[in-house]
């Protein structure tokens, strides 16, 4: 089998040759291990004002940022077809740089839906970049936002469509490139407005909740159209709906304020007859039975530092989902041995690999994931993921 035919074997819990693995590699400080580049020091010359006025500038071109987004996406193809990996996930992002006196280097991301993401540079000088903060924190300011920013929603749509149809065209004769619809309706929902305001206003202003919701589902259901224009069978969507101990909010709450929402997501990938698979962190549990209501075809995420057992998922929904994930990111594939990485990709094979339905992956991806650990991965899934399985 080639890596599209051993992926969709197992999407259909049907057994492939072998068990697929997917690489979540994305993160700069990552692809430039793997391809031995020297990063550039992006946030150095933030600091000398004559630059930082010409990279804000180059940046904020619509045609610039998408053509740069798209050549570090396709380093992370090149990255993940270089260790060996059957797929990658894709994602789409729109920022504009923006001054900011309450960051840290004096200059944050800001993205059209309203929220500040913090800049950063590791140990080796790359970039990284993280959810900060909500500018949207009171109902006026969103609804002033949202009437402002829908010519920038519009331009985003048009290039998620462009850039997943190019890196499929570019890619898929050499990887199965997943497109990621993110972020997804809750977390587009909360972290514009801030978690607190948030679940206050669930209260205080219901009807704006509502409204808010609404927005983003339609929204999203447009940013997944734009995913599925790659043609490629398969799509990602996701949200956070969890933390290390549980739910983030009620599940009767989620299901009150978005399961119509995710069942419209589903529903929607269905009719472009893909498969659509969510992406969601934490503690879930109490959360997997709802995925199969909602009518996901499969998780991926797992998080195995929030207490998911692989082997405990599978025994709760069966076949009903395919599994995607679960292999810890926090120290296994950071500074784990090669032999604590085999012990662990043995484990979730035997957990869950039998009759398909689960493809091999980290629980997701930070720029301290280590490019040998990731390879050990792949070599022990080639090693120990044959079918029939027999670990």
């Amino acid at each position: 089998m080639n890596f599209k035919e051993r992926f969709l074997t197992a999407m259909n819990h049907e057994e492939p040759d072998q068990v697929p693995v997917m690489g979540l590699i994305m993160d700069p400080a990552t692809v430039n291990k793997i391809l031995e580049k020297k990063p550039a020091d992006f946030v150095g010359m933030l600091q000398k004002p004559v630059m930082a006025n010409q990279i804000k500038n180059l940046l904020n071109s619509n045609r610039f940022w998408t053509n740069m987004y798209y050549g570090n996406t396709s380093g992370a193809l090149e990255a993940a077809i270089k260790l060996g990996f059957d797929a990658n996930w894709t994602i789409y992002a729109l920022m504009k740089l923006t001054k900011d006196t309450q960051a840290s280097v004096g200059w944050a991301w800001h993205d059209p839906y309203g929220r500040v993401w913090d800049l950063g540079a590791d140990e080796d000088g790359s970039m990284n970049v993280n959810y900060s903060r909500a500018l949207l924190d009171t109902e006026e300011k969103w609804e002033k936002w949202v009437a402002e920013k829908a010519p920038l929603f519009e331009t985003m749509l048009r290039n998620v469509a462009a850039f997943h149809r190019k890196l499929v065209k570019n890619y898929g004769d050499r990887i199965y490139p997943i497109g990621y619809a993110a972020p997804g309706p809750f977390e587009n929902s909360w972290q514009p407005i801030g978690f607190v305001n948030f679940t206050r206003l669930i209260y205080q202003k219901p009807e704006f909740v509502k409204k808010v919701i609404a927005f983003q589902t339609d929204l999203y259901l447009r940013n997944l159209e734009a995913v599925m224009k790659s043609d490629v069978e398969v799509v990602l969507g996701g949200d956070d709906l969890g933390q290390k101990t549980g739910p983030l909010m009620r599940p009767e709450l989620i299901e009150k304020l978005y399961g119509e929402c995710y069942r419209r997501v589903a529903d929607l990938v269905h009719q472009h007859k893909k498969k659509f698979v969510f992406h969601c962190c934490g503690n879930i549990y109490a959360l997997l039975n709802k995925f199969v209501e909602w009518g996901f075809d499969g998780i991926i995420t797992m998080e195995p530092t929030a207490g998911m057992d692989l082997g405990k998922v599978r025994e709760q929904v069966g076949h009903k989902l395919v599994l995607i994930g679960n292999l810890d990111v926090s120290y296994l594939v950071v500074k784990g041995t090669q032999q604590e990485v085999e012990d662990a990709v043995k484990k979730a094979i035997r957990d869950a690999a039998r009759g398909g339905g689960y493809i091999l992956s980290t629980s997701h991806s930070h720029p301290a994931v280590d490019p040998l650990r990731l390879k050990w991965m792949v070599e022990a899934a080639h090693k120990y993921g044959k079918y029939p399985i027999a670990v």
